[in-house]
């Protein structure tokens, strides 16, 4: 497993435009605040669905975290993805309050296309219904 430091992350996030920054922690924590332009796979017994929906390429670039050096969580993640098949995985062991300690970029609430798929899933399930009884009157 190879772990990066602040440093190395931030150099790939130059360099590697295009990989996948994944939080691993809960949803909540995610809400709370996260590294800019990361999206959120909790480590849960639904990793590996999610995270071949939202990382298909196994040869893509993938940088995990979570919370701190104490969190085992993204030490975990990396270990999953390895057995996924995936080849090009990173534990920014330092997590998330490493990052934010340094005053670097992060974002609060949900990346915009979880909160539009949320959206789309809230205005489905409350207006179909009602639009449904409308039609079959």
């Amino acid at each position: 497993m190879v772990t990066i430091s602040r440093n190395d992350l931030q150099g790939l996030l130059v360099s590697c435009p295009n990989l996948k920054l994944v939080e691993v922690l809960p949803e909540s924590s995610y809400r709370e605040f996260h590294l800019r332009g990361a999206i959120n796979v909790p480590l849960d017994n639904d990793f590996e669905e999610r995270i071949l929906h939202e990382i298909p390429d196994k040869h893509q670039t993938v940088i995990v975290y979570s919370l701190n050096f104490e969190c085992k969580n993204s030490e975990q993640a990396v270990r999953r993805l390895m057995i996924l098949g995936y080849q090009n995985v990173y534990d920014y062991e330092p997590g998330k309050i490493d990052w934010n300690a340094a005053q670097l970029p992060v974002e609060n609430g949900l990346s915009p296309t979880d909160s539009f798929e949320k959206k789309q899933g809230f205005l489905f399930s409350y207006t179909l219904l009602p639009l449904f009884d409308v039609l079959m009157h």
